[in-house]
């Protein structure tokens, strides 16, 4: 049996990089890879990986905004909602949440920590991998 491989379109490469660089004001690289992309720009201030593993998850392994608490996680998770239910993507991963406001960002968009790669920081909040379904 063969698996069916998912990749970003060009249109939706375009449409995250005008994205990233509309919000950030800086020119990005979009580098696809064997199960994703990875923009970042020049110096490596704005990033944001994505990795596919089809049907069942997107994962942001890597985000970092120059310009913080603008609305942009917010429009990339808009655009990764709409590809996920376009192309029968059950969930959303965001990896390795590390900081008190990426956390707060996860819960108030519905993303649960996953109790299998979580864990509570020293820092009061819960760090790791969280997840939403995707309807």
């Amino acid at each position: 049996m063969q698996m069916k491989r998912l990749t970003f379109s060009d249109e939706e490469i375009v449409e995250l990089s005008k994205l990233l660089k509309e919000r950030e004001k800086v020119d990005t690289t979009c580098t696809p890879q064997i199960s994703g992309i990875w923009s970042h720009n020049e110096n490596w201030e704005t990033e944001l990986r994505l990795l596919l593993l089809y049907p069942y998850r997107v994962t942001v392994s890597r985000v970092c905004f120059i310009h913080k608490r603008q609305g942009i996680m917010t429009e990339a998770l808009d655009f990764l909602i709409r590809f996920c239910r376009k192309h029968g993507i059950q969930n959303i991963c965001i990896q390795s949440v590390e900081t008190q406001e990426l956390a707060a960002f996860c819960v108030k968009n519905g993303f649960t920590p996953n109790p299998n790669a979580s864990f509570e920081s020293r820092f009061g909040f819960i760090a790791g991998d969280y997840l939403l379904g995707i309807d």
